[in-house]
């Protein structure tokens, strides 16, 4: 059986990440991904590590392979006016087209949806910018993930008390936006199926992070208060539930006994330092949270991560080693799972990046591939989808339109 979305073609002119994470999911599903970019304007993933060998190029970046794996690229300069033209002609061709500029630059290209709609009324467009199209600070602001999680609040939530927030790992709304994006398009497409209609969504990127802190915002709604940094990991209403230093150095485990069954089974297992009568019961487990969470200390640093985990799982007591980028290589699960998958590059050789995050029973996914050179499907695509001549080709070469 052919894959979910095979037959269906998105345009993707956006970068970094929001964008092309959501272009790289549809490619994964089997949709025909065409990545726009240009030599002088060259997505600054390709500018971010890591590097494969540790050696910086545009087209060595791990990163940008995993982010734009199994697209075509196609390289036009859009500040031509025949580079506008050619992006139209994709437009034509196009069932999504993806865009993360700042609000406002596309419509000063004459690019924006309600341009691509008059030629193409049923086209689905995304638009993802950090503040939407919208609002009173929606126009002319720009900026990349960590600003997304700093609007969101969820850079505020994360560290001490006594301390500056220490925010989230990289841009984090980045790795947020995708879901909410992904899942849009696919509803479009099938009403769209359905309906005959195309339609534009506008992504938040900001506002897609709140999702994610919900809590936080319904506790200031109902009663006033606003969250604060507190220090340790888990919930003030579960108990015991954190993170927990084991014997190795730099090695932690997360411990989650709250519920009644959990907590008999960890108490079990720890023993003595935890039979005090004080810890009976969830109120006073969390009473004295300070003390119960340093006798679970005392335990787990006397016991690998690996151990612990493995001894606490066998008791059916959630836990789970706070992973590291090696552990998760050699991970068995990820492994048998099929979740990392080899790639090869003419400059770097092989590599290995992310496979597809789902998997169907009764549908094959595409193989999964490199992302492409800068323009390096460019005259295929020109050929094949705009019917343009090689001579035709060459002349956009030669003038600079392909740059």
């Amino acid at each position: 059986m052919s894959a979910p979305l095979e037959g269906i073609h998105v345009l993707d002119l956006s970068w970094v990440m929001v964008g092309p994470v959501s272009g790289r999911y549809l490619a994964d599903l089997g949709a025909d991904v065409v990545k726009v970019e240009s030599r002088g304007r060259i997505d600054p993933l390709r500018t971010l590590g890591p590097f494969k060998d540790g050696k910086p190029g545009p087209e060595r970046s791990i990163s940008y392979h995993n982010l734009n794996a199994g697209k075509r690229g196609i390289a036009i300069n859009l500040k031509e006016t025949r580079g506008r033209e050619l992006v139209l002609r994709l437009v034509d061709r196009a069932d999504v087209v993806l865009e993360s500029f700042t609000p406002g630059v596309l419509e000063t290209l004459k690019l924006d949806y309600p341009h691509l709609k008059q030629r193409k009324d049923n086209l689905i467009m995304v638009s993802t910018s950090i503040l939407g199209q919208t609002g009173p600070h929606a126009m002319g602001t720009s900026g990349v993930g960590t600003m997304g999680a700093a609007m969101s609040g969820a850079s505020g939530l994360l560290g001490w008390p006594d301390r500056a927030p220490w925010g989230t790992f990289g841009p984090w709304t980045d790795g947020v936006a995708p879901r909410f994006i992904v899942a849009s398009v696919l509803a479009a497409l099938h009403r769209r199926s359905r309906t005959g209609e195309g339609c534009y969504i506008d992504v938040a990127q900001a506002e897609a992070g709140i999702q994610f802190i919900a809590p936080a915002y319904y506790e200031y709604a109902a009663n006033g208060t606003v969250p604060t940094r507190r220090g340790y990991a888990g919930s003030p209403l579960r108990c015991p539930q954190g993170v927990y230093p084991c014997a190795e150095p730099d090695r932690w485990i997360v411990i989650d006994a709250s519920r009644d069954e959990h907590w008999r089974r960890l108490r079990e297992i720890v023993g003595d330092p935890l039979a005090d009568a004080k810890f009976d019961g969830l109120l006073g487990r969390l009473r004295n949270r300070e003390e119960l969470d340093l006798a679970i200390t005392g335990w787990t640093r006397t016991h690998g991560a690996q151990e612990a985990e493995h001894l606490l799982q066998y008791a059916k007591v959630p836990a789970h080693i706070v992973s590291r980028a090696g552990d998760l290589a050699s991970d068995p699960h990820l492994r048998a799972a099929n979740h990392f998958k080899k790639i090869e590059d003419p400059e770097f050789g092989e590599a290995e990046i992310e496979g597809p995050r789902v998997f169907f029973a009764r549908t094959s996914l595409p193989e999964t591939r490199r992302g492409p050179r800068i323009g390096e499907h460019s005259a295929e695509i020109l050929r094949d989808v705009c019917g343009l001549t090689e001579s035709e080709i060459a002349d956009l070469i030669e003038t600079g339109v392909l740059a």
